[in-house]
C-alpha cells in the first residue's frame, strides 16, 4: 500500500534536519514532530485542544505503544462495515502530528483521530459534545518495552538509542516522549469518572485473547449494527501478522536500516525478555504505589 504524499513529504522533510531535544510543554516531553519544531510545544498543544471537533467524530486516546495503529484498522473496518484493510494508516490522523489541522476539514465524517496527549489537552469540544472516545490500554511492562525499541529506531522524532538498562532508568521516571504512563492512565480513568459513558476502555490483551467478543463490544459502544460474520472477517484481518504484511509501515522510511518498527512483534509477555528480576522488583513496587486507588487490572503473560 503506498503512503500519502503529505506522509512522504513530511518524512523527507524531518529526515533532513539536525536531531534536537524533546520538546517540553508542563513537564511532559513531546516527539521532534514537524509541529513540535515549526510551532512549538504550547501552540502544538494548544492547537489540539482548540480543533473543532465533530459530534460524529471517534477519537481513539492511548498512550504510546498501546495498540494505536491495531485500535485504528478495528474501527475503520467496524464503522465501513467491510474486512478488507484501509488504505490510510493512523498516521494521517494523528493530531500532534499533523501540521495543520485544517486538512482534517476535507474528510468525511466519522472521522476517525488519534493522539497520545493526556486527556486534558484533547480537543475541549470533542468533550463538550459527548464526542466518543475509545480508550486502549495495555500493560506497561510491555509498552516500555515497544517503546524502547520504538526510540531505538525512530531516528527522527524519539532518537534515542541507548542500552536497556540505561532506558528503563528514564522509563521509571516517566522523563519519556508523552510522559509517565501512570500520569496518563490515571488521568483517563479519572476522565471515566468524570464524564460517564464518553470513553470506551478495552484491554490490549483481551482484544489479543478474544478479538471477535471485543471487536463486538467496541461496535457496540459505537452504536454500530456489524453482523457476526463481519465482526470475524474483522477479527482475522486485524491479525498482527495480516496487518504486518498488509499494512503501509511509514516507520522503514524512518529508521535508518529499512526496518520498520510500528508492526515488531505484538506479542504479550515480550517484558519477560528485558527485565531483569531486579527491575521488576523496583517497577512492581513502583506500580504499587501509583496505581493503589486504580480499578485497572491487567495481563502480563
Amino acid at each position: 500500500m503506498e503512503m500519502s504524499a503529505e506522509m512522504m513529504k513530511a518524512i523527507k522533510e524531518m529526515k533532513s534536519m539536525p536531531p534536537v531535544p524533546w520538546p517540553e510543554y508542563e513537564g511532559i516531553p513531546y516527539p521532534t514532530f514537524l509541529t513540535f519544531r515549526n510551532k512549538g510545544a504550547e501552540q502544538t498543544i494548544q492547537g489540539i485542544k482548540d480543533f473543532q471537533s465533530r459530534e460524529t467524530d471517534i477519537m481513539i486516546c492511548t498512550h504510546s505503544k498501546s495498540g494505536t495503529h491495531w485500535t485504528y484498522e478495528i474501527l475503520a473496518l467496524i464503522i465501513s462495515n467491510t474486512t478488507e484493510l484501509a488504505k490510510e494508516t493512523k498516521g494521517e490522523k494523528m493530531l500532534e502530528a499533523i501540521p495543520d489541522l485544517s486538512v482534517l476539514d476535507a474528510l468525511p465524517s466519522p472521522r476517525i483521530l488519534d493522539t497520545h496527549v493526556q486527556f486534558q489537552n484533547i480537543p475541549t469540544r470533542h468533550v463538550e459534545k459527548g464526542g466518543k472516545i475509545i480508550h486502549m490500554i495495555r500493560n506497561p511492562k510491555d509498552v516500555s518495552v515497544s517503546l524502547y525499541n520504538h526510540a531505538r529506531k525512530d531516528v527522527i522524532t524519539l532518537n534515542l538509542d541507548i542500552p536497556w538498562n540505561e532506558y528503563f532508568e528514564i522509563w521509571m521516571t516517566g522523563k519519556l516522549p508523552y510522559g509517565s504512563w501512570f500520569d496518563y492512565e490515571l488521568g483517563m480513568e479519572q476522565a471515566e469518572k468524570d464524564h460517564p459513558g464518553l470513553i470506551y476502555t478495552c484491554y490490549y490483551e483481551d482484544v489479543k485473547k478474544n478479538p471477535t467478543k471485543e471487536i463486538k463490544k467496541l461496535a457496540d459502544f459505537l452504536e454500530i449494527n456489524v453482523t457476526d460474520e463481519t465482526i470475524d472477517g474483522i477479527a482475522k484481518a486485524t491479525t498482527f501478522d495480516n496487518m504486518q504484511k498488509n499494512k503501509m509501515d511509514g516507520s522503514k522510511f524512518v529508521s535508518d536500516d529499512g526496518q520498520g518498527f510500528i508492526y515488531r512483534k505484538g506479542e504479550i509477555g515480550d517484558w519477560k525478555n528485558y527485565y531483569t528480576v531486579a527491575q521488576n522488583e523496583r517497577y512492581e513496587a513502583l506500580f504499587k504505589e501509583k496505581m493503589k486507588d486504580s480499578q485497572y487490572k491487567f495481563q502480563y503473560e
